[in-house]
């Protein structure tokens, strides 16, 4: 039972509610040619996706994970926080693919609030390989949907209310962002941590208007360095000096002195930046992992996130932050897919900060 006290829940993840689906049979070139799917990302034609992922969804080779921000991170939270610790948002269709997120979600300890709906499938993004190149194609169907009737019903809104720290994706400024302004209008006036992430190169240059709108509401932000770099140039930084860039975006203005900003910034196999309000920027290595062992990055930076928050709320220091981080993404790229199945068994290396 929630109260104003409860520790249950304190994270909050709001985003989009996906399915990762990895197609590994031999026949999805003929069935990208036959739906004229091009072989790059493509979320325009629904119609074409909807029934290219009904095909290759029946194939008995094909792996059905979650994915999507936020879900991402708050899986990879919750193993390393007290049952019970994390809730999350998000809108899916009423069919086997939500009932997949709810399982799986559920399986690894977090609270699934979903909103589900009869008109939209659940949202889908499916990756398959033409001549050893890695390609997509999404449809994010119910994701899109999430509405704020939804957030302010009362069955929801006291997750928001019960909540110290809230993570929002950043890929929901597109179609839902007067949720996200709802959102951090809130843990500004309630005094909760606002986290959220740059998320991509194209929503950084698409949506930096809103993110303007946004950016003095962040208590940390997270992203990587080609994101980062993005926001430098459309901010006229006249500067690509990564660790300038980082500072720059803990430093800029702020309605909070509450909490002292942090950015974050991961560089792919190199490092963490991290970089604070009040000047203190410090680089921190990888863990690293053969070449050999290197299956897949997706949902790696998700996971990192999750680490660093998973120890922020447990009051650990930020090398602690980070090196959890760095942990949960050095298992997640060494398989297909963000699963945290076997994480509390696996054995890392250490890296002394």
């Amino acid at each position: 039972m929630l109260t104003e006290t409860s520790n249950e829940y304190i994270l909050l993840g709001i985003g989009n509610a996906l399915i990762d689906s990895f197609v590994y049979n031999s026949e999805v070139e003929k069935l990208v040619k036959k739906y004229g799917l091009l072989p790059k990302p493509i979320d325009k034609d629904f119609n074409k996706i909807n029934e290219f992922l009904n095909e290759v969804s029946k194939y008995p080779d094909t792996l059905n994970v979650p994915g999507g921000t936020a879900q991402n991170s708050l899986r990879g939270a919750q193993r390393l926080l007290p049952p019970n610790s994390t809730v999350i948002f998000g809108c899916i269709g009423k069919d086997e693919f939500g009932k997949i997120l709810r399982r799986v979600l559920n399986n690894d300890g977090v609270r699934t609030e979903y909103t589900e709906i009869d008109d939209y499938p659940t949202g889908v993004s499916s990756f398959y390989k033409l001549s050893n190149n890695k390609y997509f194609v999404r449809n994010k169907g119910a994701a899109t949907q999430y509405n704020l009737e939804d957030l302010k019903s009362p069955s929801k809104w006291k997750f928001v209310e019960n909540a110290k720290y809230i993570y929002v994706c950043g890929f929901i400024l597109k179609e839902n962002y007067h949720i996200v302004k709802e959102i951090y209008k809130h843990a500004l006036e309630n005094n909760k941590i606002y986290a959220t992430n740059l998320s991509s190169v194209k929503l950084v240059t698409k949506y930096k208007y809103r993110m303007d709108e946004m950016s003095p509401y962040w208590d940390i932000i997270f992203g990587n360095e080609s994101e980062a770099l993005a926001f430098a140039e459309m901010s006229h930084w006249n500067t690509t000096d990564i660790f300038e860039v980082t500072k720059k975006l803990a430093q800029l203005p702020k309605h909070s002195s509450n909490f002292v900003r942090m950015a974050v910034i991961t560089r792919d196999a190199r490092s963490t930046i991290y970089a604070d309000q009040n000047g203190t920027i410090k680089e921190y290595p990888i863990i690293p992992v053969a070449e050999n062992d290197l299956i897949d990055d997706t949902g790696a930076g998700d996971s990192f996130v999750g680490g660093f928050l998973s120890q922020l709320i447990q009051g650990k220091s930020i090398d602690e932050c980070i090196m959890a981080g760095h942990k949960l993404a050095n298992y997640i790229i060494r398989q297909v897919g963000t699963q945290y199945d076997s994480y509390d068994s696996f054995e890392h290396n250490e890296v002394n900060y």
